[in-house]
């Protein structure tokens, strides 16, 4: 009882998920531990068609996490909801569907096709810092964002969460999403990094640059949670961004965050989420409070 909290009407057992990437969609992951111990788990990040991500090299370690240049390699909507959604299907938890396309109408027509799904939650990835299409990202432009969200509002009446790096215009973003009938947030993805090998004196990434993830960017993520928290008292937010104990998790929910995601943290020990619940139930108890009594705590 002490973790459980609800998120758009939805019953989540903990307020911990998978964020989408790291875990891939659970088959590797399950070997580990039990997925459905979890609040919730997201998928990684879907586009329409088959997408070959970038060349390698495109994961660096650096000090305080990695930087990554994955390119939201996958299979393609068909190839995942045929495979990996019915793995998904199995876990007793909630899943969060994430799509990503740098066009509207297409992101629509993906809404409109994981509709008919399982899924409870949609989160529309617009942030993803190592993906070119030959144009600016819908995630960086206010305008663009509020017309593919508007596009995707059309084709479903399920909670849609949108995903932002930290981008410098978050409340223009953030704004946009609301206003266009989005249901929650999520922040944040990776920031932008660059790695120099010194003796070869050359980027060690081959798109030169990638996503930073991992602890370095937890006191980013937190002051996005936190401002967004301020400025919309009741928008559901997923935060996420270098958890990696209790403490971490706790931190965010005082931020504002309702959910937390949790990603670098499993790529280095698969089942952290294990501990993480521990540390949670025994400072809680200490303080005699629920993660609901908890939440937004932190505002001033």
């Amino acid at each position: 009882m002490m973790l459980q909290t609800k998120v758009c009407g939805i019953e989540f057992k903990n307020p911990i998920i998978a964020a989408s990437g790291p875990a891939g969609n659970g088959q590797e992951l399950i070997k580990h531990f039990d997925i459905s111990s979890l609040g919730g788990f997201t998928s990684k990040t879907v586009t329409l068609n088959p997408t070959d991500g970038n060349p390698p090299p495109r994961i660096v370690d650096v000090h305080g996490g990695i930087i990554n240049s994955i390119g939201l390699q996958n299979k393609g909507l068909n190839n995942f909801l045929e495979v990996d959604a019915e793995f998904l299907k199995s876990i007793d938890t909630n899943i969060i569907c994430s799509l990503a396309s740098n066009y509207s109408d297409e992101i629509a027509q993906m809404t409109e096709i994981v509709d008919k799904y399982f899924f409870p939650i949609l989160e529309l990835n617009f942030s993803c810092p190592n993906v070119d299409k030959g144009k600016e990202p819908i995630g960086d432009n206010p305008l663009k964002l509020y017309e593919a969200v508007c596009s995707c509002r059309k084709k479903t009446e399920k909670p849609i969460f949108v995903k932002f790096g930290p981008v410098s215009n978050m409340e223009d973003m953030v704004k946009a999403s609301v206003d266009a009938g989005a249901d929650g947030v999520t922040l944040i993805n990776c920031a932008k990094g660059v790695k120099i090998d010194i003796n070869t004196e050359k980027p060690i990434l081959k798109r030169v640059s990638g996503g930073l993830a991992g602890p370095a960017i937890k006191p980013i993520a937190v002051y996005h949670v936190y401002n967004i928290r301020k400025n919309y008292p009741d928008l559901p937010i997923i935060g996420t961004g270098g958890i990696m104990n209790g403490e971490d998790v706790l931190e965010f929910i005082m931020a504002g965050a309702n959910l937390v995601g949790v990603g670098f943290g499993m790529m280095v020990e698969p089942d952290i989420t294990d501990k993480i619940k521990k540390e949670m139930e025994e400072i809680l108890k200490r303080k005699n409070k629920s993660i609901d009594q908890i939440r937004s705590i932190a505002q001033l």
